[in-house]
């Protein structure tokens, strides 16, 4: 069902394939846009999104570590759909552990993959995005990037790079009529957090001020809202973690 008419736009939404990227990909097709799902290597989920939205969803394959695909994915969008209104980029690598004792390369991966990934699939994206007049990116980056989290380092790092690539990017594109915000989730039941032991998650949920951790709904409303209401906002950074960083 449509909620809201947005049928006249066209999204691109990279980890589309399941959990927070899927459940934006949903969304944003409920309210009536089209959508191009972007995958590493979950292209059945995008295909189910596909058969629940006949003719509206696109599965298209990227790989943040590979500069090439985020070219072709956004060259695909342009060959099947000649336009793109939002781009939301949802999807990243994680590894962990104290500094001291995580390999330095594996390291350097996390915050190479996930910020080059993100500038590649924005340039790659941005000449159609300026054609459209009224754009948006919205960047999905995490608090731990703003408070940091002990044995995070390197994907702490990562995200809070974001802020400032989002912001200056903000300024760079405001006159071709394209936002770029952040949306900072906390901790959100999703297929990676349910490694968490039982211990370390009771204490996040007792850190949070909601005593919970969020679903994967409120944070896809959180960022469909960026991506297509928040008209007057760009380079805002929004935390959408039950008070957690407070």
């Amino acid at each position: 069902m449509v909620v809201q008419d947005d049928a006249d736009r066209t999204a691109l939404v990279t980890g589309a394939s399941r959990g927070i990227g899927a459940g934006i990909a949903r969304h944003l097709l409920d309210r009536g846009a089209r959508v191009a799902g972007a995958y590493r290597s979950g292209r059945e989920g995008v295909e189910k999104l596909a058969a629940a939205y006949p003719d509206r969803v696109l599965p298209v394959r990227l790989d943040l570590a590979d500069r090439d695909s985020a070219v072709d994915a956004v060259q695909q969008v342009r060959s099947d759909w000649g336009r793109l209104d939002s781009l939301v980029l949802n999807a990243a690598v994680w590894d962990g552990g104290k500094l001291t004792r995580m390999d330095p390369d594996a390291w350097w991966a996390v915050v190479e993959t996930n910020l080059r990934g993100t500038a590649a699939v924005v340039r790659a994206a941005i000449p159609m995005l300026e054609q459209g007049g009224d754009a948006s990116i919205v960047l999905v980056g995490s608090v731990v990037g703003d408070v940091g989290f002990a044995g995070d380092t390197a994907y702490a790092s990562a995200k809070a790079a974001l802020v400032g690539f989002a912001r200056s990017l903000a300024k760079e594109l405001a006159p071709k009529g394209v936002r770029v915000n952040v949306l900072a989730p906390g901790f959100v039941d999703t297929d990676m957090t349910a490694a968490v032991p039982r211990g370390s998650r009771d204490k996040i949920a007792e850190a949070t001020l909601l005593g919970r951790f969020g679903t994967v709904d409120e944070i896809a409303r959180a960022a469909v809202f960026l991506s297509e209401d928040a008209t007057f906002c760009t380079g805002t950074v929004l935390a959408a973690d039950g008070g957690w960083s407070l």
